[in-house]
């Protein structure tokens, strides 16, 4: 049985105090001052010198096939996306946390082999990295919530001539210079890290599989989708007059996406609401007047206030009435307390589809419904009708096969169904939506190659991340027509990644089964990802491939299986998660 860290209070910054409990980290974060004296203390320089000399040390890495370079796990969740605000919101508010920053850890071991190296801290990673014979460096710190913070006050003290665990890391990466360090995200604390490791090896740059510095700090967020309320407004009345399809694409044009890439994909209507150097009452001036552009528009009475830095569906408060002016400013000053841009966003009764249940042979699929579902909705009912809310990937630079069909609880993201044209149209779902996605995404790859992304300095940055679409209807101006909208922009590492590593594992096993699933599940505290890899094993039928990736006694957990079928896939992951959710020992 794998042990949390001690119970522990935390006092947030309102006052209000929470206990910090069943973590296996601890909940110290640094600010940006004291990021900023550290990379003053490494390297001499301020944080935009640092951004500045990771573009030019830090190089993209795409991997191509065959490819046999070592790699150095180095994957954390990062401040960008406001992970520990999650948590420390979900402690607040009486939720269960996700404990964000140990199933990072934990599930990055799952993408490594015995000739890689993963650094970390957590008793989960340390047991992922024992099961799949990746050699690990154990920093020990387990004070910080961000691995990141406590590898930088590790790297100070190795400065000042402590015997530290970094030497390990050193030493492995002078031998290998030609290692690709596989990140998270490279945020401005992992850039100060790098450019330290460099110093220290001596070598003149690094690969890395994660963006460069200027997509992974300027585009890994949704503040770029919408146009501001002001843009927005200052917009000609003429444009009023249009066709709602063609206000919206004019409105989108307004976007920063377009304005400084050119990038155009089909959006849901929404705007943003800007907060740095904005006071409270402003904020939620601008939360009521992107509302009241929805409901004049549009014709709309629903939206979802979604904050534009977090990941994993943290923070969003969706189905809110357009009319309800005293709700709406509400929610609007919990927000502004956080710190972050907003978007204020249509609300889209999803299409749901059938998948999962019991498992069974491939046959005819249940038609795609238009009953109403939202992600809102928590687990699915017994039927297994979920709202198709779709995500396709840029892998290695390039846009990778396929799309997944997202499995959510509440907003949160719990697993991947790997689907085809083939397996998305078995299922009864329309092909147009599905070709709508997919040159939205070699839309978002070349506006990274475009001429837009020169003048940014993001050209050629974007290497991996995933973006999610709606597929529903609106109601409104838009009638009953059907919609497809990107929703949300993950411009780093993403928990689909493990369903595509997945997939190559199959591969590499001669497993001829061509679809996959990944479930994400709450595991009792006397979880371990041993039990895991055994009930898996024994659960696993000729020809076909169940894995255990991660495991978070209390929090987090996910297992892979391998279906001649989306729905079979999706049948066998689901059976084995909860095998192992349920208490008591495994089957």
């Amino acid at each position: 049985m794998l042990s949390p860290v001690a119970a522990s209070v935390h006092s947030a910054r309102d006052g209000g105090k929470a206990r910090w409990e069943g973590f296996f980290t601890g909940h110290l974060v640094w600010d940006e001052t004291r990021v900023a004296e550290s990379a003053k203390r490494l390297l001499g320089m301020d944080t935009a010198a640092v951004a500045r000399a990771a573009g030019e040390a830090v190089r993209p890495y795409r991997a191509q096939p065959e490819s046999t370079a070592p790699a150095l796990l180095l994957h954390t969740t990062t401040p960008l996306l406001k992970s520990f605000d999650g948590d420390l919101a979900a402690l607040l508010s009486g939720q269960e946390p996700h404990d964000v920053t140990t199933y990072v850890e934990a599930r990055s071991v799952y993408l490594g082999t015995p000739d890689d190296l993963t650094l970390g801290r957590t008793a989960p990673w340390a047991e992922a990295a024992a099961l799949r014979g990746v050699p690990a460096v154990d920093i020990g710190d387990l004070d910080h919530y961000y691995l990141t913070h406590a590898l930088l006050l590790m790297a100070e003290a190795h400065e000042e001539g402590a015997d530290t665990p970094l030497r390990h890391v050193i030493d492995w990466l002078r031998d290998r210079p030609d290692a690709v360090v596989r990140l998270y995200a490279l945020d401005v604390e992992t850039q100060i890290f790098l450019l330290w490791l460099l110093r220290r090896t001596g070598l003149a740059e690094l690969a890395t599989d994660a963006n460069s510095p200027v997509v992974a700090t300027e585009w890994n967020r949704k503040n770029h989708i919408h146009p501001t309320v002001a843009d927005a407004r200052a917009m000609p009345v003429s444009a009023l007059d249009l066709p709602p399809e063609e206000l919206l694409a004019a409105e989108q044009r307004l976007g920063r996406a377009h304005r400084r890439l050119g990038l155009t994909v089909p959006v849901l209507p929404g705007y943003t609401i800007a907060r740095t150097g904005v006071d409270r009452e402003a904020f939620v001036a601008d939360v009521l007047d992107a509302a009241a552009l929805l409901r004049s528009r549009y014709g709309l009475d629903r939206a979802a206030l979604k904050p534009a830095d977090a990941g994993d569906g943290a923070r969003i408060v969706g189905n809110l009435d357009l009319a309800d002016t005293g709700r709406l400013a509400a929610e609007a000053r919990t927000a502004h307390a956080v710190g972050d841009d907003h978007l204020l966003e249509a609300w889209a009764t999803f299409l749901t589809v059938s998948l999962g249940g019991e498992e069974a042979e491939p046959g005819p699929p249940a038609p795609a419904s238009a009953e109403p579902a939202s992600p809102e909705a928590g687990p699915p009912p017994a039927a297994r009708r979920v709202p198709v809310v779709p995500s396709g990937h840029i892998r290695n630079g390039q846009v990778a096969d396929g799309l997944t069909l997202q499995m959510l609880d509440g907003y949160s993201w719990r697993g991947n169904d790997y689907v085809d044209e083939a397996g998305w149209t078995a299922l009864g779902l329309p092909r147009d939506a599905y070709r709508t996605v997919r040159a939205a995404l070699e839309a978002v790859r070349s506006a990274f190659r475009g001429p837009g992304s020169v003048a940014d300095g993001s050209y050629g940055g974007l290497v991996t991340g995933g973006i999610d679409f709606a597929v529903g209807r609106l109601g409104g101006a838009f009638g009953d027509r059907l919609l497809v909208g990107a929703i949300d922009f993950n411009l780093s590492a993403h928990g689909a990644e493990s369903l595509r590593t997945f997939r190559d594992r199959a591969r590499e096993q001669a497993i001829d089964e061509p679809y996959a699933s990944t479930r994400v599940f709450l595991p009792p505290a006397d979880r371990t990802l041993h039990q895991m890899d055994a009930t898996a094993r024994s659960m696993a039928v000729p020809g076909a491939l169940l894995e255990a990736v991660a495991c978070v006694p209390r929090r987090w957990a996910m297992v892979a299986a391998t279906g001649a079928d989306p729905s079979v896939a999706a049948a066998r992951a689901e059976a084995l998660a909860a095998a192992l959710a349920a208490p008591g020992p495994c089957p």
